[in-house]
């Protein structure tokens, strides 16, 4: 379980950092051709300062997250109450994703399946392949010698 737990916070981790940088460097006239391609119509964002300044904060914050997906991929135990925070994070972010699209009327194809769907079946992975780790003993400590 551990182990598989691992594959999929690495996964997790790099396509969060992957999507995330992008969106930080990749303009968004270049994302919108870029999801065309695979027949996702994206809306062209306003070019306010303050939309451009939400999409990029929101990104950064999506490459940290990445970045706290591969640490704590490095060792679950050690990392198991992160790993539980995050897998909670995701089905949020899934469940928001989902509700404020329907309810803002944004296309449903790149709402459901670029964003909630992904972001739920993670973070319910995540969380049920964390579960086991919380029931296994702790390693034991190694007894130190006493010199009395």
């Amino acid at each position: 379980m551990k182990t598989l737990l691992r594959i999929v916070l690495i996964v997790v981790g790099l396509l969060t950092l992957v999507f995330s940088l992008a969106g930080i460097f990749v303009p968004w006239q270049n994302i919108v051709a870029w999801m065309s391609t695979w027949n996702v119509t994206l809306p062209a964002a306003p070019d306010s300062p303050i939309t451009v300044y939400m999409f990029r904060a929101m990104c950064v914050t999506y490459a940290w997250s990445g970045f706290l997906f591969l640490l704590a991929a490095a060792n679950p135990l050690k990392y198991l109450a992160l790993i539980r925070v995050l897998a909670l994070a995701l089905i949020c972010v899934g469940l928001a994703c989902i509700l404020v699209g329907i309810k803002v009327d944004l296309p449903i194809k790149p709402v459901l399946f670029c964003d909630g769907i992904p972001c739920l079946v993670a973070g319910i992975l995540i969380w049920t392949l964390s579960i086991p780790l919380g029931r296994e003993p702790a390693q034991a400590v190694p007894p130190t010698q006493s010199t009395a």
